[in-house]
């Protein structure tokens, strides 16, 4: 149906400037053109890994459907249960590796713990070579470890680096510098493409000057470095326009050892980022915590923990720290749904995954793996329980989700279908 408007077109761009501050307005009915169809709102992603997993017993339903009985972990997020989606019985084929599963969970790729290991392309970076040209950031990584590995790689299996302060990510994507300041970025991003280029040539040269094997090697790093030499390009454009302004105060760092808050505060990032269309595409890595919210007075070893042997003292402390993640991710959740962006609320236009590489951590199980999906245009309310035996691979909901983003994508990683049973509206 066509949206009919005699207001001045104002563009998405738009900003409202005074006196040094800019401020990003959300959608509005004047962005329409006068008698024009309302357009497309972008989709986004948001993926969420748990290092240390979930206690599966007291998060999966027993029953499958939209009847299922919630189970402790769920309670958290009954106030959005027609808003999510919990799967059971997935894993990725050939990804047998406790912890360092979560290396190939966007990716799909087997054997990460192998020595000759090289990743593939997760996800979130296939949709950023398309997608990531529209926003002022590609893609976003966080982690909850600090600085560091992401969860996201790029097609030539290169880790992409994680911002770990939720501060230094505000400011980052919301706070202006000074003139100086910002012609001194501009100044390091020539001099990053500079010194680019002079590699480039001598690879030239030390490629003529190797075996077949270290070409190979050589032609990875430098399609890592001619990726990261396009994103330079891009980062000077945008260094030249001032960021957009959330309307919040500034975020603030979560005291040492506090990291399911700092999750928490890295997750209200995200959400801004997404809200200003700063960019569509974030992953978040939660490596765990000592100190938990709900009790702030105890430090806890949360990977011990995990491994419990069944003792039910241990498995009701990881308890406590594995609902407060739950309660972060739910937080977030609430505010995307109270955000509308023009006719819809933002989260139905946000795609959340939160899960593991392990199923069962105790163990070091990867398969049957915690996935809980929010979001998006999904029919959601329901428990997709497969056969842990016999599932699916997870590599199917990563198409779905790519598709979703507007890509045309019929085949990801080890996928054997465009999709999972049951989630499609």
């Amino acid at each position: 149906m066509a949206t009919y408007t005699s207001q001045k077109h104002l563009s998405r761009r738009t900003f409202l400037k005074a006196a040094g501050v800019s401020l990003a307005l959300p959608w509005l009915d004047a962005m329409l053109p006068a008698f024009a169809a309302a357009p497309a709102r972008p989709m986004r992603f948001v993926g969420i890994v748990n290092y240390m997993s979930f206690h599966t017993p007291l998060l999966f339903p027993k029953t499958a459907g939209r009847n299922y009985e919630t189970t402790p972990y769920l309670e958290v997020l009954q106030p959005l249960r027609e808003d999510f989606t919990v799967v059971s019985g997935l894993n990725h084929p050939q990804v047998r590796d406790g912890h360092a599963s979560e290396r190939s969970f966007f990716t799909g790729a087997p054997n990460p713990n192998s020595p000759s290991f090289r990743n593939t392309v997760s996800l979130d970076q296939l949709a950023a070579e398309t997608l990531g040209r529209e926003t002022r950031y590609p893609s976003l990584q966080l982690s909850s470890a600090g600085s560091g590995s992401s969860l996201s790689y790029t097609r030539s299996g290169v880790n992409l680096p994680a911002e770990g302060s939720p501060e230094r990510a505000f400011a980052r994507l919301f706070l202006d510098g000074s003139k100086a300041a910002m012609a001194e970025e501009i100044a390091r991003i020539r001099e990053g493409q500079s010194i680019l280029d002079r590699l480039t040539e001598r690879s030239k040269r030390l490629q003529r000057e190797v075996g077949a094997r270290d070409r190979e090697k050589l032609d990875q790093y430098f399609t890592g470095v001619r990726e990261l030499e396009q994103r330079l390009e891009r980062t000077e454009g945008y260094a030249r326009q001032p960021k957009p302004k959330p309307g919040v105060p500034p975020i603030k760092e979560p005291a040492q050892g506090e990291d399911t808050a700092r999750l928490g505060a890295l997750l209200e990032v995200a959400r801004l980022a997404l809200q200003t269309d700063q960019t569509r595409l974030i992953t978040v890595h939660f490596r765990g915590t000592v100190k938990t919210p709900s009790d702030p007075g105890k430090s806890y070893s949360h990977h011990d923990l995990t491994h419990h042997g069944q003792s039910s003292d241990k498995i009701g402390q990881l308890a406590v720290l594995e609902r407060d993640v739950l309660k972060e991710w739910s937080a977030f959740l609430r505010r995307m749904k109270e955000f509308q962006e023009g006719d819809g609320a933002l989260l139905g236009r946000t795609m959340s995954v939160l899960g593991a590489g392990m199923g069962n951590a105790s163990s070091h199980d990867s398969t049957n793996l915690p996935i809980l999906v929010a979001g998006g245009r999904f029919k959601h309310g329901q428990h997709l329980a497969f056969d842990p035996l016999n599932p699916p691979p997870l590599c199917n909901l990563w198409v779905q989700m790519l598709q979703e983003l507007g890509l045309e994508v019929g085949k990801f990683g080890t996928s054997t279908a465009q999709g999972l049973p049951g989630l499609s509206a």
